[in-house]
């Protein structure tokens, strides 16, 4: 029986945390023993052999209760075609140990296209209220990273998802970070005549039948961050989910970049408060006659930087 099931008990048991887990995991490893091997001793057998924190060892006990819970869930992931990425896997994103160390998602659960992780990548974020001309300008912008091979990452969001589609439809690739589990997740309109798991990948980092909340959102968009080369916040109010996003982008030394109005429209209030605490500002050029955002800077950071 595979021993993917065992791991998410684990990670779901309370307490445990991504350090524990990586205690773990190296300890199992050293022994050259197996999460399966684990499960089968009794907590004073895990105590004498492996000498763990009586927290480890009650957080395993845990975990050994809840495995029937988890196993129906578990073949649910798998008959949805769902697949479990965990933190030790080669797979699993080098940027999340770089930026994230202990606090990193232990499990990605993701449906799609799983090579897509081992391209570079960056972000398109905005509000959900998009300007009319914020939603040119993210499409415009997701248009330009598919021609050079850059992946679109971003939330699949409203207002974001057109980013999503611009990626997909110039033969691009992209991620959607989701901000609650797997199994809530529905293709958006906007993506229902194109979607194709040979361009998109889905993950989430939270158990699949977590609810979705504000608070699970904003914990997305710091995964959108750590996992991107660079930022491009298209719109941001000075409340709310990406102008926290901005945030996380500078806390984690993740470039940051933001569209320069003119005259800027409600849905951009924030932006040039971005600008002027350091965000790079990104401004139109005509392009087939057409005003474009000049991503020429962000493009050489991801590729070259």
């Amino acid at each position: 029986m595979s021993s993917q099931k065992y791991w998410i008990a684990l990670e779901q048991s309370k307490g445990i945390g991504p350090a524990n887990l990586k205690i773990i995991y190296d300890k199992l490893k050293s022994f050259g023993l197996s999460i399966t091997d684990l499960f089968s001793l009794a907590p004073n057998e895990i105590k004498e052999e492996f000498a763990f924190h009586e927290n480890i060892i009650s957080a395993i006990d845990n975990a050994k209760k809840s495995l029937y819970r988890i196993e129906i869930d578990y073949h649910t992931l798998l008959d949805s075609g769902i697949d479990p990425i965990f933190f030790f896997e080669d797979i699993y994103p080098k940027r999340f140990h770089d930026k994230l160390n202990t606090t990193l998602p232990p499990v990605l659960y993701t449906h799609g296209n799983k090579s897509i992780l081992k391209e570079k990548s960056a972000a398109i974020l905005g509000e959900k209220d998009l300007s009319e001309r914020g939603q040119t300008i993210a499409f415009l912008a997701a248009k330009e990273l598919a021609e050079h091979k850059i992946v679109t990452i971003s939330g699949m969001a409203k207002g974001s998802d057109i980013a999503h589609r611009s990626t997909v439809l110039n033969n691009g690739k992209t991620i959607a970070i989701l901000p609650h589990g797997i199994f809530h997740f529905k293709i958006p309109d906007i993506l229902q005549d194109i979607y194709n798991t040979d361009n998109i990948l889905i993950i989430s980092p939270f158990y699949p039948s977590e609810e979705p909340d504000k608070y699970n959102a904003f914990i997305r968009n710091r995964l959108i961050c750590a996992l991107s080369y660079a930022v491009y916040i298209v719109e941001s109010v000075l409340d709310g989910g990406i102008f926290e996003a901005a945030k996380s982008a500078k806390k984690l030394s993740t470039p940051l970049f933001v569209t320069e109005y003119k005259e800027y429209p409600k849905s951009a209030s924030a932006n040039k408060i971005l600008i002027e605490d350091g965000a790079r500002s990104v401004k139109g050029r005509l392009v087939n006659k057409e005003l474009s955002p000049n991503l020429d800077e962000l493009i050489g950071l991801v590729k070259f930087g």
